[in-house]
């Protein structure tokens, strides 16, 4: 999928949300870009409430998508032929899942100033959360946290965004088994402060 095709559909797709006053925020690879490592990515991930469900039914349907998964917590749509490439919704049903959404700030020189991107410890929470709930996703979910303890070690995080919550991160790390998949990326962190790690 074009890259430029992707970033039109997503600022039309964050346009119509806004609208109807559906909260969402950018995830996945094109907010894993904004935090500065762009990767190639061929659909849209966003994360929107549960609730809302209905409402994004209806504007993905007018925009020309057809929804052909659904469960209580992740839809995806295309496009006839693919033309507009895919889209991908977490649906949130928890308060955590909310505040996710409550958090993200809009980073107008990337796209508009109405598509909001989820913080980089959110970002990290959702990554353990997915391979938590699919081991098969792993490999590329680890990369990707890889990716954002990376930027952290190296202080190139954007810094309109808030500093990663360690704490937090660890919390749900905890929570959903990956204590020391976590612990592996800190005690890197560790090392560099130390001087003791080299790239």
């Amino acid at each position: 999928m074009d890259t430029d095709k992707l970033t039109n559909m997503l600022l039309i797709i964050s346009e119509k949300l806004s609208e109807k006053e559906v909260p969402f925020c950018l995830i996945g690879a094109m907010a894993l870009g904004i935090f500065g490592l762009p990767r190639y990515t061929s659909d849209i991930d966003l994360l929107a409430n549960q609730k809302d469900w209905y409402k994004i039914s209806l504007i993905m349907e007018k925009l020309g998508y057809t929804c052909f998964q659904k469960s209580d917590v992740f839809a995806q749509f295309d496009s006839e032929l693919g033309v507009y490439g895919k889209v991908d919704f977490m649906l949130v049903q928890t308060n955590e899942g909310r505040d996710i959404i409550k958090r993200s700030i809009i980073i107008d020189d990337f796209f508009s100033p109405i598509t909001p991107v989820v913080q980089p410890t959110d970002y990290v929470i959702l990554k353990l959360m997915a391979m938590a709930n699919n081991p098969d996703r792993n490999a590329q979910d680890e990369a990707d946290i890889s990716s954002c303890f990376d930027l952290l070690n190296n202080d190139l995080l954007p810094k309109r965004f808030n500093p990663i919550d360690i704490e937090r991160i660890l919390l749900f790390a905890d929570k959903f088994g990956k204590q020391s998949l976590i612990q592996k990326y800190l005690d890197k962190e560790k090392a560099i402060e130390n001087g003791k790690y080299t790239l």
